[in-house]
């Protein structure tokens, strides 16, 4: 219920979005392993690519299917807000190194510090594998998830593995 502070319009408009957010942020977030293929999943994947290619077009982006996630053994993560996935994150053990794959929130769902949960999830995967590099790819045009990964200790780093600098994709690691 909200109190008429005397506000306009536009003021009642902030204080119910704002209302709303608190609601959202009480919500309990569940964080579970996933399948690359499931139909859920699949369709968070879908939206990520589609942003993607809006940004960079279909050449310049490195888009690894769901099938392939599954067929390389990626290590897959969902977050649940009442039972309803809003995100998704993968890891790929590649040799000596893990490769962060497939980080996304639902724009409906952004600020609830969802990666972060995801990402800190992920990470102690990797540990508990005994691996102790990490790296992954992103764009240019990707200003929150440079931000994002800049604050979770990740560093700008040559490209690796099978990544050839493109002129979109911008790389990083962190050690665990």
């Amino acid at each position: 219920m909200l109190t008429n502070l005397g506000t306009t319009s536009v003021g009642v408009f902030y204080v119910q979005k704002f209302n709303a957010m608190n609601n959202r942020m009480l919500q309990h977030i569940d964080i579970k392993n996933v399948l690359p293929t499931a139909t859920d999943v699949a369709v968070l994947i879908k939206k990520l690519d589609e942003y993607q290619i809006s940004l960079y077009g279909i050449k310049a982006c490195n888009l690894e299917s769901p099938e392939s996630l599954a067929k390389n053994g990626a290590f897959m993560l969902g977050a649940y807000v009442n039972d309803q996935l809003c995100g998704i994150g993968s890891v790929k053990l590649v040799k000596d190194y893990a490769e962060v794959k497939r980080m996304f929130v639902d724009e409906q769902y952004r600020g609830l510090a969802i990666a972060d949960q995801l990402l800190n999830a992920l990470m102690e995967h990797v540990k508990a594998e005994g691996i102790s590099e990490v790296f992954l790819e992103t764009g240019n045009l990707h200003h929150a998830a440079i931000r994002f990964y800049l604050k979770h200790g990740f560093r700008q780093v040559d490209s690796f593995g099978k990544y050839k600098p493109n002129g979109v994709s911008i790389y990083f690691g962190r050690s665990l």
